[in-house]
């Protein structure tokens, strides 16, 4: 019980802290000798340091740096200087080179992992992990970032821009799921060649993230006579996204520094833009999260005083700067509207905005009257030699349209899916009636999340993310989940905090959704606990609001079918067949022998983490298994359709 009495004044006293935000400010798009950059990595991480940023994702083409690697130094002065100038910082016990015939000489550059500990330190310098995949289309080149990426990525090719950007992305987010690490790929300067559009844009899933500002000198900012800028691109991007019911695309200033000895216009120099994110803590994981919560705005000098956003409305409150004007611009896209306009102008250091009912979107952009150090001028833009700021946007959260024609699968169940590119909306679209989420309790809130979440997200509560939407989807297609379905359907919720405390505020949410559960005496949805399953409280419960997912060992004690309609377990704890080779008569005979026992009491059989192979699936159906629980939507919803033939 002591022990017990501490932890709970350790949470009381730490809790608060976990909560307070901090500004760190951050650059995710730079490069070293490790690929095309003219410095050291050391060098670099030195620069950034000394120049107050608290974090950088040194990205490098197609590379991570943990192999050897020596890297030859010409007989060029300025790279024979730039060697001298790093065994003078470091010393020669700290650089490695060696010397040959003919005053040759290379280097081997330092590990991420053996220079790190000389810069980072705990809430003032981190270093995060990152590639830039560099790949092209038709001599189109596409670059995306990966932010704390784990594992090398090798650049995939495919039959256009935008395919070639989406499978690219894919390993990123496969790479997410398998190592549970957060991480996310962002697009690199769409304009540099003209290479991206934003009609390429508009086709991609999980991508939240693009260079809104790039300091090097190609990579056309505000476009041309003939094509646009990227905020044009930014804000046709974000209507397409609205309309599909998709996250928010945010914008990203960075420098895309190359060059560490040559400074001016032509060259790609380090301080030209970079990010602000406010976040708990300086570490991968809070800021990610806050930059996936829009918690951040990007600058190429301009500093906020606070975080812009504060629900529906943008507050702008600039930290001024002595003899510096300030000029802050509001964009927003009207309903009915198909592009951006100029909403309202500002000539101070404060202003805010609403976003009423009759906008779809709004952002802001402030304008300093202050000159840009070391400025990447294009000629016939002004603004671009002074310093900016953009904020991230915020929107209405429209219901996309319902696809017609949908045909509803009943044994699809779509796993953890909060990480599709539209939860809900993508398991609908397939004819998922089954959908899966990890939820927490904060406070007095459930959140979606499968890890305890950093940052509470309003539009992450599982309020917002699927009782309001499935609210207005029934609504939409008058009175039914699916359009013509009228078998079950199911939210199962995983609970990942205390089982008894999280019950208490599921069942006190769903009361507020009574209509949501029965209509004319039909359910029109079955709320199923998982995870930490409140077993006890919820059997010894007088209304039966929800139920309870079954564990094989629950098969003969009595438990009501509407109690617990649903037996789970991990396909590994059934079966060690992978889909390789015939499956095992042993294993065919196991699982057909659970299947019965779990029919026998009128409940379903799932598998969970069962392997993504249509052969497995289609032994899993065989023997009667009743859904396929997977993360690959449109795989599963092929295979079943054709199963259904």
């Amino acid at each position: 019980m002591k022990n017990r009495y501490v932890l709970i004044v350790l949470w009381l006293v730490l809790a608060p802290a976990a909560q307070a935000q901090h500004w760190y400010k951050g650059n995710l798009h730079t490069h070293s000798l490790w690929s095309d950059g003219d410095d050291y990595p050391e060098m670099i991480m030195d620069w950034y340091k000394a120049n107050g940023y608290n974090f950088v994702g040194l990205s490098d083409h197609n590379i991570i740096q943990d192999v050897e690697k020596w890297v030859n130094v010409p007989k060029q002065k300025d790279r024979r200087q730039t060697f001298d100038r790093y065994l003078r910082n470091f010393g020669p016990d700290w650089v490695t080179y060696q010397k040959g015939p003919n005053d040759s000489l290379k280097v081997r550059l330092k590990k991420l992992e053996e220079y790190r500990s000389h810069f980072e330190e705990p809430e003032k310098f981190l270093i995060i992990k990152s590639e830039e995949l560099s790949t092209g289309y038709q001599g189109k080149p596409i670059h995306i970032n990966v932010t704390n990426v784990q594992n090398l990525i090798r650049p995939q090719p495919g039959n256009s821009v935008a395919e070639v950007m989406q499978n690219n992305i894919d390993l990123v987010v496969a790479q997410r799921r398998q190592t549970r690490q957060p991480m996310f790929p962002h697009i690199n300067h769409p304009n540099f060649y003209y290479a991206i559009t934003a009609q390429d844009l508009m086709k991609l899933r999980y991508e939240r993230f693009f260079e809104v500002f790039n300091g090097h000198p190609l990579v056309n900012n505000y476009g041309d006579s003939t094509r646009e800028g990227t905020e044009a691109m930014w804000d046709k991007i974000n209507h397409h996204f609205i309309q599909q019911g998709r996250p928010l695309m945010y914008g990203l200033g960075t420098d895309d520094s190359h060059h560490y000895y040559f400074f001016g216009p032509t060259f790609s120099n380090s301080g030209r833009a970079w990010v602000m994110v406010n976040a708990p803590e300086l570490t991968p994981k809070a800021l990610i999260e806050a930059m996936e919560a829009g918690r951040f705005y990007s600058t190429s000098g301009v500093t906020l005083k606070q975080l812009p956003q504060q629900g529906n409305t943008l507050r702008i409150d600039v930290k001024p700067e002595p003899k510096i004007t300030y000029k802050i611009q509001f964009f927003g896209i009207r309903k009915g509207a198909q592009q951006a306009e100029l909403l309202r102008e500002v000539s101070d250091t404060t202003a805010s905005f609403t976003l009423t009912n009759d906008l779809l979107l709004i952002r802001a952009k402030i304008i300093s009257s202050k000159p840009k150090y070391n400025p990447y001028i294009q000629s016939g833009r002004p603004e671009d030699a002074v310093e900016t700021a953009w904020t991230q946007p915020i929107a209405q959260s429209i219901p996309p349209t319902p696809v017609a024609n949908v045909v509803p699968l009943p044994n699809a169940h779509a796993h953890n899916d909060y990480e599709q590119s539209r939860p809900l909306w993508d398991a609908l679209d397939n004819g998922f009636t089954s959908i899966e989420a990890d939820v927490h309790l904060l406070d007095d809130t459930l959140y979606v999340a499968h890890e305890w979440p950093s940052i509470k997200r309003p539009e992450l509560s599982l309020e917002n993310l699927y009782l309001k939407p499935l609210a207005e989807r029934i609504r939409q297609n008058n009175g039914q989940v699916l359009a013509g379905y009228k078998g079950p359907f199911y939210l199962m919720i995983d609970v990942k905090t205390q089982a008894d405390s999280t019950y208490r505020a599921m069942e006190k949410l769903i009361t507020r959704y009574q209509s949501l559960l029965t209509l004319k005496g039909q359910r029109l949805l079955t709320v199923v606990l998982s995870g930490n399953r409140p077993l006890q409280a919820l059997t010894k419960a007088k209304s039966r609001l929800l139920a309870v997912d079954g564990r094989p060992n629950d098969l003969g004690k009595g438990y009501k079918q509407t109690i617990m309609p649903i037996i789970s377990d991990a396909y590994q704890n059934q079966l060690a067949w992978r889909g390789k080779g015939d499956i095992p008569a042993s294993e065919f005979q196991k699982i057909r022998q659970l299947v019965d026992k779990t029919h026998q009491e009128g409940k379903k059989l799932r598998l969970w983490a069962s392997p993504e192979d249509p052969q497995v699936w289609a032994k899993l159906r065989e023997a009667g298994v009743d859904f396929i629980s997977t993360d690959q939507l449109e795989l599963a919803r092929d295979f079943l359709l054709k199963q259904n033939r």
